[in-house]
């Protein structure tokens, strides 16, 4: 028999403490128990697993996690097996998320719990013998969304906690660095700008205005990784000191000498120029809300309008004329850094197996086709419902001849952090001409993997016990309508698996409009098992033409649980119109309005673009806006767009949970809205 020995280091005592300096730490781990009760023992060295009572709970790893569950948690001790229950304080794991790969080792996914420390109790069903660490897992009492970020800094991170009492005057520091523009939004949420960091997983404090600090471990994971949380409105209510950050595409480099315009509710203007820091600060600035322009020779403007904040950050681009290129003569650059990832490795477990055996696969039919075969793929969960399934690299896939102890081995290389993964198995078919193909059968679900940059995460084990044998449906109602279009609708499937997305190997069903059936969605999972608390998301497109273009209006994140009754999808937003510029008359080179009916959206984007497409002046307002008064540039051309004819865009967007206050730069696109509508037209001045 192998020998099994868990090298242990020091371990931190569970209870919180106030220390002689006024500090309150969450900073936790977890001991050993003897399984009989007694007291833990925290100790250097080496701990044989097969040595002791023959029913024991050893350790934890990871020892903390956040208050609302979801984290993958593995328990080691001796005597566990398929019949293994685990409890987390007072609260049972359910069946489906607890699973045994050895006797010494049970994987479970911690359910929600109250902050501070918990007892792990581990019990055999059939003999109901007992084990219990004590204090051998700790509740968080915050959490940080999202939860990695940049390391450039910039990234909009809210601290949600429970239990908590945060007001005005509470500071948050990650890896003991000051989180700028810091803002308590209620005694539960704080949001503040992650500053720049040095790679890996860090801790995060919040020290309160009466000096009491708690910190929370591994809270936050720095990658080089651009997010959607970077840049936009930030930091305390106007009135105010107010500074605006210009930053230069893709790299995030500072930008000085810009021109900052900033024009209040009163038409009062200011301006100002960007330091060598790229920050232009305006002590006081005139009535808000502000319209805040940025821009520089060869760089493109942008416009934040409806600015009742502190802080403004802005990515520019870069004009793309040759008056531009660099002396160097290289074109700017493009593209972005390069991203640190970590790797998951463990075994896809089906259900019936003898104990600790694998079992076969159950539920996927045979090949039918030379070309076709059975396999599994492991994919991590999509930020974005929107993202196109892509089948992997057939090496990639987990066969049924693939090794394994309790099931069959994979491997998944990802971004770092707080990561759900899933599996699907069925038929792939690859034929010499025409596009792969992957119909899916059975599925499994596995949150809150911890994984580190550059390191390895194992034994994660994914119980494939999810089918895909249910329909979902929907009717669509409210489409607009204009004599360009919509002509067609596009719609697609995924499910919420509350930290990213499932994407389904469906494609998109198109029908022509009008249209009064039903849109249906086959073969795919219920909401039942690992899915019983989800749901699914539909995205339906109004669009015009088989490319999709515009006009167009699409609801991107429609969520249902029904698989009975077809559910209606709409209204849809209206179509959003310029009436300046307008198209038979010139434009005055300041003046933005625009048509559109009243609550139709919380956000609008828009674009007054060159002919030529070297220039765009990007102008984003909240979603009532109809009038915008942008700089007069006619003494200084090359901050604006250059004269002649035009290409408007106009963009009319709704955002769940959204506070135009704190918009970041990855809401100014699709994969951040539930629903917009797009509209163009052309123009001169």
């Amino acid at each position: 028999m192998h020998r099994f020995t868990l090298v242990l280091g020091l371990l931190l005592g569970c209870a919180s403490s106030r220390d002689l300096s006024g500090q309150n730490t969450l900073d936790s781990g977890a001991g050993f128990n003897t399984g009989d009760g007694g007291d833990g023992l925290d100790s250097y060295g080496a701990v044989d697993l097969e040595a002791g009572p023959p029913y024991a709970v050893l350790g934890v790893q990871p020892s903390h996690g956040p208050f609302n569950g979801g984290t993958r948690i593995e328990i080691r001790g001796r005597g566990f097996s398929s019949k293994t229950r685990v409890r987390i304080g007072s609260l049972d794991v359910p069946v489906e998320e607890t699973v045994a790969n050895d006797p010494y080792h049970v994987q479970v996914i911690t359910p929600p719990g109250e902050p501070g420390a918990a007892d792990v109790i581990v019990t055999d069903a059939p003999t109901g013998q007992k084990a219990i660490l004590k204090s051998g897992y700790t509740y968080d009492s915050f959490y940080a969304d999202p939860n990695n970020g940049a390391t450039t800094g910039g990234t909009l991170v809210t601290l949600k906690g429970r239990g908590t009492t945060w007001t005005t005057g509470a500071s948050v520091t990650i890896d003991g660095k000051p989180c700028g523009d810091v803002a308590v939004v209620d005694a539960t949420h704080i949001t503040c700008v992650a500053p720049e960091g040095l790679p890996g997983t860090k801790s995060v404090a919040v020290t309160t205005a009466d000096k009491l600090v708690t910190t929370v471990r591994d809270a936050y994971t720095y990658a080089d990784t651009s997010d959607g949380y970077r840049g936009g409105l930030a930091g305390g209510k106007l009135p105010g000191e107010l500074k605006v950050l210009a930053l230069a595409n893709p790299e995030g480099d500072l930008v000085p000498d810009a021109t900052v315009v900033v024009r209040g509710s009163d038409g009062t203007v200011q301006q100002g120029k960007t330091s060598g820091s790229g920050v232009a600060s305006f002590p006081a600035p005139p009535p808000a809300p502000l319209t805040v322009t940025i821009t520089k020779k060869c760089l493109q403007p942008t416009t934040f309008d409806g600015v009742n904040v502190r802080s403004v950050t802005v990515y520019l681009n870069a004009v793309m004329s040759t008056a531009c290129i660099p002396p160097d003569g290289q074109p700017p650059p493009v593209g972005g850094k390069a991203r640190n990832a970590g790797t998951i490795v463990g075994e896809l477990v089906w259900p019936g197996g003898i104990e600790f055996k694998k079992a076969e696969w159950k539920g996927v039919p045979g090949a039918k086709k030379p070309t076709q075969r059975v396999a599994a793929y492991v994919f991590a969960a999509s930020r974005n419902n929107l993202t196109a399934f892509q089948l992997p690299d057939p090496a990639q896939a987990t066969l049924q001849s693939s090794p394994g102890t309790v099931g069959y081995e994979f491997q998944l290389v990802t971004l770092p952090g707080n990561v759900t993964i899933y599996a699907m198995a069925g038929i792939e078919d690859r034929p010499m001409t025409g596009p792969a193909t992957f119909d899916p059968y059975v599925y499994g679900v596995v949150r809150g993997v911890g994984v580190p940059i550059g390191g390895v995460v194992d034994r994660v084990l994914v119980p494939m016990t999810g089918t895909f044998t249910h329909s979902v449906r929907h009717t669509v109602t409210g489409i607009p309508t204009s004599p360009r279009g919509p002509d067609r609708l596009k719609a697609t499937l995924a499910v919420d698996l509350g930290e990213g997305f499932m994407i389904l190997p469906h494609g998109p069903r198109e029908e022509l409009l009008p249209f009064t059936g039903v849109l249906s969605f086959v073969g795919t999972p219920p909401l039942t098992g690992p899915l019983a608390t989800n749901s699914y998301i539909t995205a339906v497109d109004a669009t015009t033409g088989g490319p999709g273009g515009v006009p167009l209006s699409a609801i991107l994140r429609y969520r249902s649980r029904t698989t009975s009754d077809p559910t209606a999808i709409g209204p849809f937003i209206p179509l959003p119109k310029f009436a300046s510029p307008a198209a038979d008359k010139p434009w005055d080179g300041r003046t933005v309005k625009l048509d559109l009916p009243p609550g139709s959206a919380n956000l609008i984007v828009l674009g007054v673009n060159a002919a030529d497409g070297s220039t765009s002046w990007t102008i984003v307002a909240p979603g009532e806006t109809r009038t915008i008064n942008l700089p007069d540039f006619a003494a200084k051309p090359e901050l604006g767009i250059p004269p002649g004819n035009l290409v408007l865009g106009a963009i009319a967007a709704k955002l769940e949970d959204f506070s135009y206050d704190a918009v970041r730069y990855g809401q100014l696109g699709r994969s951040a809205w539930s629903a917009y509508a797009y509209e163009t037209a052309f123009g001169y001045w």
